[in-house]
């Protein structure tokens, strides 16, 4: 039938995921289910047992959390309601590489990445701005290798992940930052400022002398 057929193209042109991605290929059941009643008999319905898991760097039971009981790695019901934080911002905070690795492994049947690794916290923080500020090199480098990951989205104050690692003397950091920026064409406008509330980067015009005004008012009395 048409709807036979429909499957079987789609099941072809499913992106095949890395082998580990999925809990089933190193867990058992009765596994599985331990790690995940560890993560979800305490939970108070603000911090979700998957950012737990994530803030832990236990991969297996986050890999278990998503079988099991079906939980998102990633958005509403993977998130820290308190901070709006998600399992990869605390991952990269803590440094666990493993967390990350595998959150980067995951994708829907078209190919898209579930995980948003650009996404902010309450802070406007990203993934890659907590790694390059907690000096975690590894996290640091891993996810400036995803395609997705933009290198200079800042904080709510403008601060850039590149100037995070500079001003707490993680250089290396920094500067790899600034070579993916420059690799991609997306570095921060000299004299540019960020505007929290448009989310964007503006360039800031250059102030005139104070005796600027008066110049004008002399020009314009010549012409008379």
């Amino acid at each position: 039938s048409f709807v036979t057929r429909r499957r079987k193209k789609m099941a072809a042109q499913m992106k095949k995921l890395p082998p580990g991605t999925l809990a089933e290929e190193e867990l058992s059941p009765e596994e599985m289910q331990t790690l995940c009643s560890e993560y979800t008999k305490t939970y108070d319905g603000q911090i979700s047992p998957m950012w737990k898991a994530a803030f832990d760097g236990n991969v297996k039971a986050m890999k278990s959390l998503q079988y099991f009981y079906r939980r998102a790695a990633d958005g509403f019901d993977a998130c820290n309601r308190e901070d709006r934080s998600m399992p990869s911002h605390v991952a990269s905070l803590r440094g666990h590489l493993g967390v990350l690795e595998w959150l980067a492994t995951l994708h829907f049947y078209d190919g898209r990445f579930v995980t948003n690794f650009n996404l902010r916290d309450d802070g406007g923080h990203t993934p890659l701005w907590l790694a390059a500020a907690w000096g975690w090199e590894k996290c640091v480098s891993f996810l400036l290798t995803l395609p997705q990951v933009h290198p200079v989205i800042p904080n709510m104050h403008g601060i850039t992940p590149e100037h995070a690692a500079r001003r707490v003397g993680y250089n290396e950091i920094a500067d790899a930052i600034k070579v993916r920026a420059n690799e991609l064409g997306v570095n921060v406008p000299e004299n540019g400022f960020w505007d929290e509330p448009d989310k964007r980067f503006y360039v800031k015009e250059p102030e005139l002398p104070p005796d600027a005004d008066e110049d004008d008012d002399d020009d314009d009395e010549d012409m008379e």
